[in-house]
């Protein structure tokens, strides 16, 4: 039985896409001159942004990262919004007596800012970000450092998240795992394979309503 609903937050309860991919091509367009396309920056999503960063300059990383952060700083609050329902699912799971928990690659003053914006950070128990593991997603760390802090179980929780990274993760902290099918991942669902897939927040409710063993 789920007690324990953990969610992702950029492409998740967040529709952060557009401000990841301007902050990238922005970087990209003043460092190395070679714009990648919209879809090459979509495949990163979901690295720590250190990780994709060292692999894709040569410039002094620190440089290129106070760059980046500066730029997504200056278009962040006029570019955010929560993708559809995701308050919604947040406030009924816990009325439902659903514990919450956040795990995501965004660092964590940015990541309580969403949360914070969306009126919803007091609905989560804990919140592990980046710049709170040594390791990350798709290593499992990240999934059982909130599980930890929740006083959860793993074969009682669910991971919800939109990259390939957040399914690795589930699987490897023997999570079950959801993948939202807005993501550009989901083309790569039966390959990926989560436990779930969903098209609406609200098709959380009946998932959760399952008795279903790992």
């Amino acid at each position: 039985m789920i007690k324990y609903v953990l969610f992702d937050i950029d492409g998740t309860l967040a529709d952060t896409e557009e401000i990841i991919v301007r902050s990238f091509k922005h970087i990209h367009e003043k460092f190395n001159k070679n714009t990648p396309s919209r879809d090459q920056i979509i495949k990163t999503f979901g690295e720590p942004l250190e990780l994709t960063l060292k692999r894709d300059f040569k410039e002094d990383i620190d440089i290129v990262l106070e760059e980046y952060r500066n730029y997504h700083r200056d278009i962040f609050s006029e570019n955010l919004k929560a993708h559809e329902n995701a308050i919604e699912i947040v406030k009924t799971l816990y009325d439902k007596g659903y514990t919450l928990g956040v795990v995501t690659s965004r660092l964590r003053n940015t990541a309580v800012e969403i949360l914070e914006t969306f009126e919803i950070k007091k609905y989560f128990k804990a919140v592990v970000a980046v710049d709170d593991t040594e390791n990350h997603k798709p290593h499992p760390e990240p999934l059982m450092k909130a599980i930890e802090k929740i006083k959860g179980e793993a074969s009682s929780s669910i991971y919800i998240g939109d990259t390939k990274f957040d399914v690795e993760c589930a699987k490897n902290a023997k999570v079950k795992s959801v993948l939202v099918g807005w993501s550009h991942y989901a083309q790569d669902k039966d390959k990926i394979k989560p436990n779930f897939i969903i098209n609406d927040f609200m098709e959380l409710v009946n998932i959760l309503k399952s008795d279903f063993s790992l």
